[in-house]
């Protein structure tokens, strides 16, 4: 089939998971309900993600070098153009810098980082019970498939249907473990991807709000 548009495409995909489930039966239209609720988290968590780009924080580690010259004026008004939260509470360390209690203030910005950083981190642990249950639910279908053809094969024992219905019990039955196994694979690479994404995001963080803590230092 020739797809040239959104619908061609859209037809197809519905088309295919029709005959998946005819195939596989239940167990794989779970299956693909599952990875069609697991495909819109990591679509959310893709367009998440875009919000912290590493422009974006380097725009910050700007303003924090030039608080750092003496430029206060200047770096207040970048971090108050910056879009990300974040800006805010660099903003707030490096007025605090000089009156506030430094281990107070390390655990204030600490906290601050980890309040920003949550929402990045949600989820990630949902999308890996995505591809952790996708070959449980897969087995199952295998198991309950075999099943079913054992049954069927003790049904008409003695004739030649019953290796009809045999082989073609156990070729439905294992379509349920090569989906599961399909999306495992997807959603495993796709939640490392994020995974690896929310670390760097994480140590840029860690990144800035050390140099907040330490631009008096490193200044003087």
């Amino acid at each position: 089939m020739e797809i040239h548009s959104l619908g061609d495409l859209l037809s197809f995909t519905w088309g295919s998971a029709r005959t998946l489930v005819e195939l596989g039966g239940a167990v794989v239209g779970v299956q693909l309900t599952v990875s069609v609720i697991g495909l819109s988290m990591v679509f959310y968590k893709v367009l998440q993600f875009t919000t912290v780009t590493d422009s974006r924080f380097t725009t910050i580690k700007n303003a924090i070098q030039r608080w750092g010259t003496g430029d206060h004026e200047g770096a207040q008004k970048a971090l108050d153009k910056s879009w990300l939260k974040l800006a805010k509470d660099v903003k707030f360390g490096l007025m605090k810098l000089g009156t506030a209690d430094r281990e107070t203030l390390r655990d204030e910005l600490a906290r601050r980082g980890m309040a920003f950083l949550r929402p990045y981190g949600k989820l990630l642990r949902a999308l890996e019970i995505v591809y952790y249950l996708s070959p449980v639910l897969g087995l199952l279908g295998t198991v309950l498939g075999m099943i079913d053809a054992f049954r069927h094969l003790a049904a008409v024992a003695g004739s030649e249907k019953g290796s009809s219905a045999l082989a073609n019990g156990i070729w439905q039955a294992l379509v349920c473990t090569a989906v599961g196994l399909v999306i495992a694979i997807i959603f495993t690479t796709l939640h490392a991807a994020l995974q690896t994404r929310l670390e760097r995001v994480s140590e840029e963080v860690s990144d800035i709000l050390t140099r907040v803590l330490t631009v008096e230092t490193l200044s003087g």
